[in-house]
């Protein structure tokens, strides 16, 4: 059913986006989206999406569960992006998934998140992912970043600025104009925004979903009062349309055909 060779020409125009809170158990007493996905991915079909975004930690893989399963009911959506990972103490990420639907049926992509931040990095080391991981990202009209490979972009507290240090930007094509960038838990250093905002000039849309539930280490949750997930374009933080619902999750839906001045 799978092709690990067939390079994606995913074109997103319409985006589911689902977030939860990572430390809910649903009915089967994981603390995955597996209990919901299939009436959540049923919902972003009735809507017409044309790809789900989800936040990471997303799936605890096991013989008893397959998103293939839930594939070929779909009618509008042709690609779904999300992260399998162990749910120890702590969690442990296992890899990174794009289910993607072409002329031959659907296919599977496999990523693993390179860094997390470039502290400790070599200048080469980022300069190789840029150059070797970066390709294999360019699914069509978009490309992935997780988490925080969006680092690769660097603040300068000299001038306060963001700047293409390692060509990570110049090196993403044209014809991409959204960066999904989901993410693990919610990130409160300001500079991370600001990324997202250098990131999305020319014209380019940058999406961030993560999970809520995290704590600081004094236990206090850092949920913040907005939904988890942010979205900029050219520059601009855009609002995005929430959808009500009764599965405990966190839906939006981006319209990400329309410009913005």
């Amino acid at each position: 059913m799978f092709s690990a060779f067939n390079a994606p020409r995913i074109h997103i125009e319409r985006l589911g986006i689902v977030s939860r809170n990572y430390e809910k158990k649903y009915q089967n007493g994981l603390r995955d989206f597996s209990y919901v996905m299939p009436a959540l991915l049923s919902l972003l079909d009735e809507r017409q999406c044309d790809a789900a975004l989800f936040s990471l930690y997303s799936v605890i893989p096991r013989t008893d569960f397959e998103v293939t399963s839930i594939l070929a009911r779909l009618r509008n959506i042709k690609a779904i992006f999300l992260e399998e990972f162990i749910d120890d103490e702590p969690r442990r990420v296992s890899r990174y998934l794009v289910y993607h639907k072409d002329v031959d049926g659907w296919q599977r992509r496999e990523f693993h998140q390179q860094f997390a931040t470039i502290t400790g990095m070599s200048r080469n080391e980022v300069l190789g992912f840029v150059s070797s991981e970066l390709p294999k990202r360019i699914l069509g009209n978009c490309a992935v970043l997780i988490c925080g490979e969006s680092n690769g972009v660097k603040y300068f507290k000299s001038d306060q600025e963001i700047h293409d240090t390692f060509g990570l930007a110049a090196s993403i094509p044209s014809n991409v104009s959204i960066i999904l960038n989901p993410v693990h838990d919610r990130m409160t250093r300001f500079e991370m925004n600001m990324k997202r905002v250098f990131l999305s000039k020319n014209m380019r849309w940058v999406v961030s979903v993560w999970n809520k539930g995290k704590r600081d280490k004094n236990g206090t949750i850092k949920d913040g009062v907005d939904p988890a997930w942010t979205v900029y374009h050219n520059g601009i933080k855009i609002p995005v349309v929430s959808i009500s619902n009764d599965l405990e999750v966190e839906i939006g839906i981006l319209e990400a055909t329309a410009r913005q001045p």
